[in-house]
């Protein structure tokens, strides 16, 4: 079948659109309508790529946002430490980011999507090892007034990696599963404007105009024959919209 009756809804805006610009064939409206459909603000390239970095700049301040609330001590005098702790905490950051793109856009399409489950096991085992290597490498070289301690260090470095790695798989999954209904979407539009055009060909205005002349020649006649005319057309019509390939 041609069209189904969830896109009925869409076909009336169509039919809308194109009364409203009667100086427009018909054709060319629909051409307008479909040429408008344009993608939400927030789906454009700028506004994710915005979205994405307000989140990031966000989150990797809250520790000195928050800092203060946890502290009722007053200032302390800048120390060596805390220069090169900052250094660290920035590359660190930087690292982390790299590693959600790197599960959410190669790991996932390639081991997920494929279902290659043991393979992206291993490759977060081995990701989370290199992780952890390079935090503690870069630990001791850039902040050495401070002893390094194992088991805190995996300990935190453990769960920030099950919040990118769970974060990273999830956007990417629901990202990926939102612009296929779009996807879809959009053909359905395109589906339907060929079946509009093809419609529009099926239908000759001619015949509809012989047609509709007759039914209201029946009608002054007040003829028992217009009810059958009627449905007998209705029927036509219906054959053209649900039942013709």
């Amino acid at each position: 079948p041609i069209l189904r009756k969830p896109l009925v809804p869409l076909v009336a805006e169509k039919a809308c659109f194109v009364a409203e610009r009667p100086g427009l064939p018909a054709g060319c409206a629909i051409n307008v309508y479909f040429a408008t459909m344009k993608k939400p603000w927030y789906q454009q390239k700028w506004a994710v790529f915005s979205l994405h970095v307000i989140t990031w700049l966000f989150l990797f301040s809250l520790p000195y946002l928050l800092r203060s609330s946890y502290k009722n001590e007053g200032p302390k005098k800048p120390t060596d430490e805390s220069g090169t702790f900052f250094l660290f905490g920035l590359i660190m950051n930087a690292i982390w980011v790299s590693a959600f793109y790197f599960n959410a856009f190669w790991l996932v399409p390639r081991f997920i999507y494929r279902k290659r489950y043991w393979w992206f096991a291993f490759a977060q085992l081995l990701l989370l090892f290199l992780l952890m290597f390079t935090s503690a490498s870069l630990f001791r070289l850039l902040v050495s007034a401070k002893a390094f301690s194992v088991g805190p260090h995996l300990l935190i470095n453990f769960f920030i990696y099950l919040l990118i790695f769970s974060a990273s798989t999830t956007y990417r999954m629901v990202s990926d599963k939102i612009g296929e209904d779009r996807r879809l979407s959009e053909k359905e539009n395109e589906n339907l404007k060929t079946e509009l055009a093809l419609l529009r060909s099926q239908v000759s205005p001619h015949f509809m105009f012989n047609v509709l002349n007759n039914m209201v020649a029946l009608a002054r006649k007040k003829s028992d024959l217009l009810e059958p005319s009627l449905i007998k057309l209705s029927s036509l019509m219906r054959y053209m919209l649900y039942e013709a390939d």
